[in-house]
């Protein structure tokens, strides 16, 4: 499976444009400071500093795949209503390779939230939170962009075919806060839920993500950053699959513009 490198980086271009005319986009990006401020000031009245950490871990996270999962609705939405889908529909561009530039772009300015929590954090609560490793930071964080693209890119496929994507993409995002690790680590999930979060390659991403923090060693680091990368390609894989099976679908029965 390969991505026309030029379709790519030409959607990528415009989701960035599309940042600078509608601003409104990056909502989410307003909100992560608050959630940071709500987090933290629960953890330093609670009597737990030493969770500081992941109350700032926590929003960064929120941010970066609720930005995913919200605009890849909201690119479909807009492609839809302007007559935009259809006849990007008719290039030769594959969907996917589209999909991928545009989440990708979506992605790599969602990672912004990470230096405004941690701002939140150093300014408005004098907590300083140090990254101990900062070479697993940098891989895991790299790794959790490509995942968090990746899922954007399957759930932007199956909109395509969707009536009500609004109301969709508004409730998926919080099962996938919980199925991640956003806030609280999977191993104090319930068995059952437990065992659904490893596979979504955002769970090994957050617990890499707080041992990065942590002083202590981090274990077993190869093979969990395998793990998230792993995921990451076959949650892509999956989304170039479900995007070539819906463009045959919609071109076949001529449903796009009212799906």
């Amino acid at each position: 499976m390969s991505v026309p490198m030029p379709a790519f980086w030409a959607a990528a271009r415009a989701q960035l444009g599309e940042f600078r005319r509608d601003p409104g986009t990056l909502l989410m990006l307003v909100t992560a400071p608050f959630f940071a401020v709500i987090l933290l000031s629960v953890t330093e009245h609670g009597g737990r500093p030493d969770l500081a950490p992941y109350a700032l871990l926590a929003p960064a996270v929120m941010t970066s795949i609720g930005m995913a999962v919200m605009e890849a609705g909201e690119t479909i939405f807009r492609d839809r209503s302007t007559g935009v889908l259809e006849a990007l529909l008719t290039t030769p561009a594959p969907l996917a390779a589209v999909l991928s530039g545009r989440i990708a772009a979506i992605t790599a300015v969602s990672l912004l939230g990470i230096a405004e929590c941690w701002l939140v954090g150093a300014l408005g609560f004098g907590i300083v939170v140090a990254v101990e490793h900062p070479l697993v930071f940098a891989a895991t964080l790299l790794a959790t962009a490509a995942g968090t693209a990746a899922t954007g890119v399957v759930m932007a496929a199956v909109f395509v075919i969707g009536r009500n994507v609004r109301s969709f993409q508004n409730s998926l995002t919080f099962p996938l806060y919980l199925l991640g690790g956003a806030m609280v680590p999977v191993a104090l999930l319930p068995a059952g839920f437990e065992a659904a979060s490893r596979l979504f390659f955002l769970s090994w991403a957050t617990d890499l993500l707080r041992d990065s923090l942590a002083p202590g060693p981090v274990a077993a680091f190869g093979p969990r950053l395998a793990a998230v990368l792993g995921l990451a390609a076959a949650t892509f894989a999956a989304g170039f699959w479900i995007a070539h099976r819906l463009v045959r679908r919609v071109r076949r029965t001529g449903t796009v513009g009212f799906a």
